[in-house]
């Protein structure tokens, strides 16, 4: 599964945070830094109003969203990289995830202590980096104190770390796909995409911050989506209402996130039983479509049945769509495109 880590300094609202976006909060929260120890992990159905539809459309009662992990992460501290407060724990929890959600401190409460003497996002924001910079420099001096490590993989991690040491991440870096190729095996923290979030005052709400170090930020009210994570939907629909929102802050960070992760989404609606989602990485195919769905489709792989959500709902269904030639038939090289409608033909042995 697709896993998200949710990072920032202490009392940056990142527990809260967790407990706003999964379905099940179970995130301690605390008015101290460490209130996180070990990390939680929760899971998050993606908003997909296509799905809906195509379960209404083909009279399918069970529905099946994709989903995504969010992982809330122990707070770090400048110093993290040396082992300061729970680095070592902290940095080691990162590498297994796919996507940063960068959680910076707006809000103010002076019962919730900032690990500094002031609130300063942009100050926040840059520690945080540096950390995380400063631990991927020990991992490339590492690799490079490797006897067996070649001429080209030598002079790439040394263009690198004279790079970095000037304080530039990894992902923004210009270089070339061989180049890359030496740095994936090493997991570098700073190659990870990162997604920066704003944790503002419910007084912000209608005002919220844009961008921080000139990056767009996601701004939300924590606290206050947390509150409506324990409510019944029509509650919470209340609550949107008077604060003049259309949806909560928290569907806008998980859509976000699943965009970031690179990935599309793809529906199966087979016997009409069951309309599905299912996540699948840009550029895969069909057989791999179909080893996602079950082994024995990839294994017996004839041919698949394709026609966009789009299309199919628009033309009001499967059998329609049949009828007027609009399903498509592809092999298993078809590329499959975000928000396809597959369904799979394979032998019977």
């Amino acid at each position: 599964m697709l896993k998200v880590g949710i990072v920032g300094l202490p009392n940056a609202g990142k527990s809260t945070l967790f407990n706003a976006l999964v379905e099940k909060p179970k995130a301690q929260v605390g008015a101290y830094p460490f209130t996180t120890i070990d990390k939680n992990v929760g899971t998050v159905s993606v908003p997909d109003d296509v799905l809906f539809k195509l379960a209404s459309l083909e009279n399918i009662d069970k529905v099946t969203q994709t989903t995504i992990e969010f992982v809330d992460i122990a707070g770090l501290i400048k110093g993290a990289s040396l082992g300061e407060g729970l680095g070592n724990q902290f940095l080691h929890h990162i590498r297994e995830v796919d996507l940063i959600l960068h959680v910076l401190r707006y809000f103010k409460d002076k019962d919730i202590p900032h690990v500094h003497p002031k609130i300063d996002p942009e100050e926040d924001f840059f520690i945080v980096n540096e950390e995380l910079i400063f631990a991927d420099l020990q991992t490339l001096e590492k690799r490079l104190k490797k006897e067996k490590i070649s001429k080209e993989e030598k002079q790439v991690l040394e263009k690198v770390i004279q790079e970095m040491n000037q304080g530039k991440m990894a992902k923004d870096l210009l270089l070339k796909e061989e180049e890359k190729n030496f740095l994936y095996p090493l997991n570098l923290l700073t190659q990870k995409k990162q997604l920066v979030v704003a944790n503002i005052d419910e007084k912000d709400i209608q005002n919220p911050p844009k961008t921080v170090d000139s990056l767009p930020v996601i701004p939300i009210c924590a606290k206050l989506e947390a509150e409506l994570n324990t409510l019944p939907w029509v509650e919470q629909q209340r609550f949107l209402k008077a604060y003049g929102l259309s949806k909560s802050a928290k569907e806008k960070i998980i859509i976000e996130s699943y965009r970031a992760l690179e990935v599309i989404t793809f529906y199966t609606i087979a016997k009409r039983t069951e309309a599905k989602a299912w996540t699948l990485k840009k550029g895969k195919t069909a057989l791999e479509a179909a080893a996602k769905v079950h082994t024995d489709f990839a294994k017996n792989f004839v041919k698949v049945e394709v026609i966009s959500a789009k299309d199919l709902i628009e033309i009001g269904g499967w059998q329609k769509a049949k009828e007027k030639g609009k399903i498509l038939l592809e092999g298993r090289d078809y590329q499959v495109k975000d928000g396809d409608v597959l369904e799979f033909r394979a032998s019977v042995k």
